[in-house]
């Protein structure tokens, strides 16, 4: 049988620096009970993942939630991604639950349900890389192709940020462990913005290697000079599509997505018409 390979578990340097803040500033017992509760939330998501089978290669922990990383996540169904994102919130609602029963003598209950409820009401905000961000992103997904639903949640996670600060400003005045978050968010929605063309290629990439099915497939209508690239643009994420090739209303062939992927990675030409693939 083979063996499944190990998963990799980190810390981040944020993480670190929290850490430090909260000795120094003896605030040790909210640290340990606000770690507690992230690394029940991360294993939710882990467990989740671990169900659908999915190929878990690292988890960092963050001072808010954990990141995973995952191989071929890209182009997964789109139920299966969401109760993976969702089994992270869920365990706040759990540990919620389970205390008011058997807890509310505790002497530390008040300060652990506040922080549970400020965890996950902060991570359903809907900023990439939360929780919310990816629920955000999966649904403009569900209704855009892949490349654009990147675009638009990234581009509402930006205005998201923009208020979330203004309002943290205002409210919280200056809460430095607030504020390191939020500029970890920031630089996490900044990189992603600059790596959009090439997650764009990896989804594309996922579906061709992955060589899943073509059940149920979407039928796109495109005219024979429309170039490889804008019709891989308008692939969706988890729905495999047949290209139906027109002659102005005449059709001309139909092929699978992955014979475009395919093309457009062993030619590496994505101007070329599609009509170059009825050539070969």
């Amino acid at each position: 049988m083979k063996n499944r390979k190990k998963i990799i578990f980190a810390i981040h340097p944020l993480t670190w620096v929290l850490a430090g803040i909260s000795f120094m500033t003896g605030q040790f017992t909210s640290f340990f009970l606000l770690m507690s509760i992230i690394m029940i939330h991360e294993g939710g998501h882990i467990l989740a993942a671990l169900w659908f089978k999915w190929d878990i290669q690292k988890v960092t922990l963050l001072p808010f939630g954990g990141k995973l990383e995952i191989k071929g996540v890209l182009d997964r169904p789109f139920s299966q991604e969401v109760i993976v994102v969702l089994s992270g919130p869920f365990q706040h609602v759990v540990l919620g639950g389970l205390a008011f029963v058997y807890l509310r003598d505790w002497t530390y209950y008040s300060l652990f349900m506040q922080l549970n409820l400020q965890l996950l009401c902060f991570n359903l905000l809907p900023l990439w890389p939360l929780d919310g961000g990816r629920l955000m992103f999966l649904l403009l997904a569900k209704i855009s192709p892949f490349a654009q639903a990147v675009k638009q949640s990234l581009v509402l996670s930006a205005v998201g940020l923009i208020l979330t600060i203004g309002l943290a400003l205002w409210f919280f005045s200056f809460n430095l462990q607030l504020i390191l978050l939020l500029v970890y968010v920031s630089i996490a929605c900044y990189s992603q913005w600059r790596h959009r063309r090439i997650l764009q290629r990896q989804f594309w990439l996922e579906r061709w290697k992955n060589n899943v099915p073509q059940t149920n497939p979407r039928v796109s209508v495109v005219q024979k000079n429309e170039t490889i690239d804008m019709i891989l643009k308008g692939l969706k994420k988890g729905q495999p599509d047949m290209i139906l090739i027109k002659e102005n209303v005449r059709t001309i062939a139909m092929l699978p997505d992955q014979a475009l992927i395919h093309h457009y990675f062993t030619n590496g030409s994505p101007n070329q018409p599609v009509s170059v693939l009825l050539k070969s």
